[in-house]
């Protein structure tokens, strides 16, 4: 099920969302490898979890 509802999300924000909640990667690493800066990560990934959690949600019933 987390597969698939990471599989949904956009890739920009599925890229941070691995990175961090799967990979346990920092906030800085993230930024590193993706090139972007702090804030952008932050912002992305807070998007990333939102959107996870509206994905997942019905899977879970």
């Amino acid at each position: 099920m987390v597969e698939r509802a990471v599989e949904q999300l956009p890739e920009h924000h599925r890229t941070v969302f691995v990175l961090r909640e799967m990979e346990g990667k920092t906030y800085e690493e993230i930024s590193e490898i993706t090139g972007v800066n702090l804030g952008t990560v932050k912002s992305r990934l807070n998007r990333a979890r939102n959107n996870f959690a509206h994905i997942i949600a019905p899977m879970l019933r």
